[in-house]
């Protein structure tokens, strides 16, 4: 058997797989891995090791087999079946059908999260977020290289001081931003290796602002 697996089929496994755990997290922690490293799994830009496919088989309470190629039984997974993987309880193609999305491959085109989460701790409409990858350092310690930022596409005009997405063109960047008192913004990132920079309102194209930041452990 191959030692990685990405096809369909097998994320189809690890949705119902994250919808018996409830949370992301719940099941990062009962296979050993990163929050970020299951996203990749389930959005087919990352792929197990064959470690992490026993674990997560073990912590499911599945057989590899049945993870792996579909086959044998799927031990306590209830509702092996395409519906059950779409429930209404969780949100799919987390900002995929936002046509405004810049083409970016910083772009997470599928994280399934619960609904009810999302409206409850985020006051977030879930027709209206997208995932962002980070990509560089310049806001470490707060966001690291590879984390997923959830951003509110509504907040795409700066309103008061926080992190947001800043759109050039294809490419994207999270950065803080701040009002000064004679009105310009100041972009910066946490990391104090890199300059900040002061801009006017009309400067930035903001793809919408950071409402939670999904990380390594």
């Amino acid at each position: 058997m191959s030692t990685t697996v990405v096809d369909e089929e097998f994320r189809r496994r690890l949705r119902l797989i994250m919808q018996q755990f409830g949370s992301v997290a719940d099941l990062a922690r009962a296979v050993g891995v990163s929050d970020n490293a299951i996203y990749k799994w389930v959005s087919g830009r990352g792929q197990p090791s064959m470690m992490s496919l026993v674990n997560l088989a073990k912590a499911a309470g599945v057989s590899v087999e049945w993870l792996a190629t579909g086959r044998g039984a799927s031990g306590r997974i209830r509702g092996e079946t395409a519906s059950s993987a779409e429930s209404s309880e969780h949100v799919g193609s987390v900002g995929r059908a936002v046509t405004t999305l810049p083409p970016s491959p910083q772009i997470v085109e599928y994280v399934r999260l619960r609904g009810d989460w999302l409206q409850r701790v985020l006051g977030a409409d879930a027709r209206a977020i997208a995932m962002v990858e980070a990509v560089g350092d310049s806001m470490a310690p707060t966001i690291d290289e590879g984390d997923v930022a959830l951003t509110d596409l509504r907040e795409n005009r700066f309103r008061y001081d926080g992190v947001y997405v800043i759109r050039s063109d294809n490419e994207l960047a999270i950065k803080r931003i701040q009002r000064q008192p004679d009105g310009a913004l100041l972009v910066r990132g946490d990391n104090p290796a890199y300059e900040p920079a002061t801009v006017r309102p009309d400067q930035l194209k903001l793809l919408g602002r950071v409402m939670w930041v999904f990380g390594r452990l």
